[in-house]
């Protein structure tokens, strides 16, 4: 692996540290009503969210450009869909008036948002990515395939709740997104201390 990818992995390494940081901080920053705190970390968030779309793109784009391009791509969507979902709640708490008349619907665009683009978005662009992965044979086969697992079960679980089979954000929620969530981790892990390579195989 030259210097410039093992540099590349490690830096997309650390933006998926922050964006499970920024994530998991921006909830108990609504909870607590620092709105303006919120705002700021999933801002965050979605420029860890562009940035390792990019830089995995670069990494993994000689295994399979089309799927390499497509998670870059549906990483930019999910940022964009997370700012979309932060500004009403960023306008309540700018304008008093906004606020007063406004800040349940903010909340349910907020929610929507969320399981848009780090609910339904997350879990395609995650199977894309344990697919590629899983060719490449860059990292371990068992975390490729827990990517391909994780991001069908978040996938099945946002369509339930998108359907209002199972409650929105409710504990079954929260367990199906725990193998995501884990799969980011090991992969950051991985990106920061192996820098991709196994095998022969470099990113």
């Amino acid at each position: 692996m030259t210097h410039a990818r093992r540099r590349h992995a490690r830096a997309a390494g650390l933006l998926y540290l922050l964006t499970h940081v920024t994530s998991v901080a921006a909830v108990f920053a609504y909870g607590s009503g620092l709105v303006a705190a919120g705002v700021t970390l999933e801002f965050a968030l979605a420029i860890g969210c562009a940035g390792t779309g990019v830089l995995m793109a670069v990494l993994l784009h000689s295994y399979g450009p089309a799927r390499a391009a497509t998670f870059a791509l549906l990483r930019a969507v999910e940022a964009s869909v997370i700012l979309a979902g932060a500004l009403p709640l960023l306008a309540t708490s700018l304008v008093p008036d906004v606020a007063e008349r406004w800040s349940e619907t903010a909340a349910a665009v907020h929610a929507a948002s969320f399981l848009l683009g780090q609910g339904l978005v997350i879990s395609v662009n995650t199977i894309v990515l344990g697919w590629l992965l899983w060719d490449s044979r860059a990292v371990p086969r068992g975390l490729a395939a827990l990517g391909i697992v994780g991001g069908t079960v978040v996938l099945a679980s946002n369509g339930a709740q998108l359907w209002a089979v199972i409650p929105l954000n409710g504990v079954a929620a929260g367990i199906a997104a725990v193998p995501v969530f884990c799969f980011e981790l090991w992969l950051a892990i991985h990106l920061i201390v192996v820098g991709g390579a196994v095998n022969n195989a470099t990113l």
